[in-house]
């Protein structure tokens, strides 16, 4: 893609998260985008081929950029087992943030959710990265026993993954009006509470 083809997705990515803010996930439209910028919807296609690909990639570094920021303010927390704990509670927060502010509906969440794992491939590995990574810390201070931190980082994210695709569905087939993300944090918690407990060294 040429540079000014870049420019003009950049002006594109910019307008949208301006006009999903405004307006929310589920009233905005291409139209609204393409109004935004003085282009033409047809136009627009060129660059995505629908909102759903345009609002997960505008909203992608936004994503990635907290998760970082969260991670920052996890490292305060000395304990690995609640630093794990504190990290993943604070990215399930804000994930609801992002669903409430932009009134994305059930059924889209669904719809869009082996997009967005797709999108998030690379930061989704570093995500299990870092659980393995704080696992391994917790063994080397006697936190945790021995074991394949990779393998336990990486069912943790999958667990969550699950936990929340299991809500969203739940809610979906018995037509809810929203989301329980109180219920995901719980259940996510739990879940991952007993897998640490199960690796935790003993006193």
């Amino acid at each position: 893609m040429s540079k000014k083809a870049e420019a003009k997705k950049e002006l594109i990515l910019e307008a949208a998260k301006n006009v999903f803010g405004r307006l929310g996930y589920s009233k905005a439209t291409l139209d609204d985008i393409a109004a935004a910028i003085g282009m033409k919807k047809p136009s627009l296609y060129y660059y995505y081929k629908s909102k759903e690909l345009l609002y997960i990639e505008a909203f992608s570094q936004e994503w990635k950029d907290r998760l970082s920021h969260i991670k920052k303010l996890a490292e305060h927390e000395p304990n690995p087992h609640k630093r794990l704990l504190l990290y993943i509670q604070s990215s399930l927060r804000y994930y609801q943030e992002i669903v409430s502010e932009h009134t994305i509906s059930i059924k889209v969440l669904i719809e869009t959710r082996a997009m967005f794992q797709e999108l998030f491939r690379t930061s989704r590995g570093k995500e299990a990265n870092y659980y393995a990574a704080v696992i391994k810390e917790g063994i080397a201070k006697e936190v945790f026993i021995s074991c394949e931190a990779d393998r336990v980082g990486y069912s943790m994210m999958v667990v969550k993954d699950l936990i929340q695709f299991e809500e969203f569905q739940r809610a979906d087939f018995h037509q809810l009006p929203s989301i329980d993300f109180e219920k995901i944090e719980r259940d996510v918690l739990y879940t991952i509470n007993l897998i640490l407990n199960g690796i935790a060294a003993k006193p």
